[in-house]
């Protein structure tokens, strides 16, 4: 245990040891919660080969009657001559009682195991061993469903073994008062070695770091959307852990490329495939080995927002939302963290591989995701290693190395390093495990992991000291088989682990401890080591169950993806900025091939629904506007609208036009047409009118190739065309009328007006004599 683990650990002990009662017996206290649930497992977790626990439920609580033991911490890691050994932990009363005057003891069972059988047998039981006493203390009082710590140490020489090494098996065990059987049990290991009489296994970790199987990081409003992302990739979410708590030990991170949130498509891909590497040499991305410039992927953050059954298109746009710049500092914080880590680049979106090669072998969008493994190249800023490929089965059917084959030939991997499958799918039952470094028939490089220790990876919050003593218990099982021949063994997370830090931490510095396991990088099993060679495949007795639920991704979904690609695709030819535009929706749409929904099915679905909408709102968002006409002529035009409501400009957009009856023809068709972002133009369209009647006309738009786009139109058209005759009759009417207002004027008598004269004026009298002021001149 490392320096900052141990002194929490030994400030704890002391703590117990000063409350203790007189007599040799270590005082009970209570442990602080956290220590509580990082303890909360028992011995009785048994994997079988599939990975899977044979004993009883870890996460279990005390019943009416019975007590529960639990254990948080075993120190030293590995005891041997002269050793003294302190247990701690924490005893849970039955529900309906109390505890009152009880006494912890522990016991020991038969002498040391060597084998596999007898180790998953002794935690398999959960009554009272058989042994001697080797460790007593009291207990103080403790109410009915109540809990208490103790911590017990088991003096030198009283758990010892004439063995050279081997898992020691012990119980821990509560007895009432009242005496008759202890009312709780809790069975586990310590680890012993008095001489060093073999050769070390070599011991490579393996945690896939992913994000989880959760729709609101793709969709929905963007404060849903960034509460998912900071549950997914920020402080204390399950990346954090399985990154906090393997820091500062060999372990390779199997990384997915989205844990650093959302970015462009092709962004930090290559431009074209390049061959792969072959034998020992990995297929690597990150700077160009002659220091030339690495791409750099734009900021995360433009993919759509989204909700199932959406009418209005969203609208991304280049610079990162709010939630870009959220979940772009997470990702930041994220590559932080794996700063001089040993890292292994997962296909984007952890691709799943193994259906994507049993559906379509050389399918271009899986392809696609496996050259985008880059970015993570690109976010460290170093080389990282992209040809291994880790099966989510972890199964070996007979055509599944051909097809993946198949598969990276497309890419830049182009021929993969490795393939990391379960040791169980590819090993004959056999007096002994074989090594973790295998070969195929076709002479492909396979890695076996052990499925015992890998489900005895600390999983959640409740698992703890008892999973790590069963873990040193199983590899001394396993030292035992050939002590004398070097091999190795692979312990690989699954994608689901949920780990306690502090748990993990625990585990891999039990690790570093045991002088029996050299802790080494796990692509150093891609190559042979003094005897430890390759050896072949093998076919198992019976069928392997699969280390994961049956792939979401099928063959007609797979072809639905390709479609809305295309389609995405083809409006983006007439978007001004069309490549944002496109992959800020291809960017969810790649998210439907991940391996992660393997885990929840109902959340494929309805990303894949809200995914659906979405393209739809997005390409139905550049319409012709619907209006009717009643077009009275034979020639002339129609002005019709047509409207863009994405949030890009449209360049070089055609409106086609087919009439559904010959009334109407179409004289010329418009030509290209602009509309800036969120905005409508209009567009006049020559027609003629050849007969009376309704003679609707369909209005479509396509790209500048005829590739149809948006949403059409059907135009309703009354046509009432006049004939010629109309015009003829209409003109000479008017012109009868005019020439008969000229007769009128010219043939016409004297005017009335005429015939009334002026009138008289007031100065003038009746005989035209003029007359002065009536006013007298001085």
């Amino acid at each position: 245990m490392s320096r900052w683990r141990r002194v929490p650990a030994g400030l704890g002990a002391a703590l117990l040891l000063l409350l203790t009662t007189v007599g040799g017996v270590a005082g009970a206290v209570p442990l602080p919660e956290r220590a509580a649930r990082a303890a909360r497992a028992t011995a009785g977790h048994v994997p079988d080969a599939a990975g899977r626990p044979d004993g009883p439920d870890p996460h279990v609580t005390p019943g009416p009657d019975r007590a529960l033991v639990t254990v948080t911490d075993v120190s030293p890691f590995v005891t041997g001559p002269g050793t003294t050994v302190t247990i701690t932990g924490t005893v849970t009363a039955p529900r309906d009682r109390a505890l009152r005057g009880a006494r912890l003891r522990v016991v020991r069972g038969p002498s040391g195991l060597t084998r596999h059988d007898a180790v998953a047998a002794w935690a398999r039981q959960t009554g009272p061993a058989r042994g001697s006493t080797v460790a007593r203390a009291g207990l103080p009082t403790v109410e009915a469903a109540g809990s208490t710590g103790f911590s017990v140490q088991v003096p030198s020489g009283r758990v010892g073994s004439s063995l050279p090494f081997a898992a020691i098996p012990i119980s821990i065990e509560v007895v009432p008062r009242e005496a008759g059987g202890p009312v709780g049990v809790l069975r586990t290991f310590l680890a012993w070695q008095a001489r060093k009489e073999y050769v070390p296994l070599e011991i490579a970790t393996v945690l896939p770091v992913t994000l989880p199987p959760d729709p609101a990081l793709f969709s929905g409003p963007e404060d849903a959307r960034i509460r998912a992302w900071r549950a997914a990739i920020g402080p204390g979410s399950r990346v954090r852990d399985l990154l906090d708590g393997s820091a500062g030990h060999e372990v390779t991170l199997a990384v997915d490329p989205s844990v650093f949130g959302p970015s462009a498509v092709g962004a930090s891909a290559p431009t074209a495939p390049t061959p792969g590497p072959t034998g020992s040499e990995p297929a690597t991305t990150g700077p160009p080995a002659d220091g030339s410039a690495l791409p750099t992927a734009p900021a995360p953050g433009a993919a759509p927002p989204s909700t199932p059954g959406s009418t209005a298109a969203p609208t991304p746009t280049p610079a990162p939302t709010i939630a870009g710049r959220v979940v772009a500092g997470l990702g930041d914080e994220v590559a932080e963290a794996l700063k001089d880590r040993t890292v292994w680049a997962l296909p984007y979106a952890d691709a799943d591989l193994a259906a994507a090669a049993a559906i379509d072998p050389s399918n271009a969008i899986i392809r696609g995701l496996v050259d985008r493994s880059a970015i993570v190249g690109s976010r460290l800023g170093r080389p990282v290693r992209a040809d291994v490929v880790l099966p989510a089965d972890g199964l070996a059917p007979p055509a599944r190395e051909q097809a993946l084959l198949t598969l990276l030939q497309g890419t830049r991997v182009g021929r993969p390093a490795g393939i990391v499958v379960n040791s169980a799918a590819i090993s004959r039952t056999a007096a002994y495990t074989p090594s973790a470094r295998r070969v195929s028939a076709a002479g492909t490089r396979l890695l076996g992991w052990d499925p015992t220790l890998s489900a005895l990876l600390p999983a959640g919050p409740d698992a703890g000291v008892a999973a790590r003593q069963r873990f040193l218990a199983e590899t001394l099982a396993l030292l035992w088989e050939r002590p004398g021949t070097e091999r190795s063994v692979l312990v690989l997370g699954a994608r689901t682990l949920n780990p306690d830090p502090v748990g993990l931490g625990d585990l891999l510095d039990a690790i570093d401890a045991a002088p029996w396991l050299i802790p080494v990088r796990a692509d150093t099993l891609l190559v042979d080591s003094g005897s430890d060679v390759a050896t072949r495949v093998e076919t198992p007795a019976g069928p392997v169950a699969p280390a994961a639920p049956k792939p979401t991704l099928t063959g007609p979904r797979l072809q639905r993806m390709a479609t809305e690609r295309d389609t995405l695709h083809e409006v983006a030819t007439v978007l001004r900025d069309g490549p944002s535009f496109e992959a800020a929706y291809q960017e969810v749409l790649d998210e439907l091939a991940s391996t992660r929904w393997r885990w929840d099915r109902a959340g494929w679905t309805r990303l894949e629904a809200s995914v659906t909408a979405d393209v739809k709102a997005a390409t139905s968002a550049i319409r012709v506007v619907p209006r009717s006409f009643n077009f009275l002529a034979e020639q002339g035009t129609l002005t019709l609208t047509v409207e863009n409501g994405l949030g890009y400009a449209v360049a070089d957009i055609r409106l086609v036009l087919t009439p559904t009856n010959p009334r109407m023809q179409i004289i010329a068709q418009p030509g290209p047409i602009r509309i800036g972002a969120a905005s409508k133009t209009s567009v006049k369209v020559a027609v003629r009118a050849v007969a009376a009647g309704q003679a609707d006309i369909r209005a479509a738009l396509t790209t500048a190739d005829g590739t149809p786009i948006g949403r059409p139109a059907v135009i309703p058209v009354t046509a009432n065309p006049l004939d010629r005759t109309i015009y003829w009759a209409v003109g000479i009417l008017a012109a009868l009328v005019l020439i008969a207002g000229v007769a009128r004027s010219l043939l016409r008598g004297t005017s009335r007006l005429e015939q009334i004269g002026n009138p008289p004026d007031p100065d003038t009298d009746s005989h035209g004599q003029q007359h002065g002021s009536r006013g007298r001149s001085t």
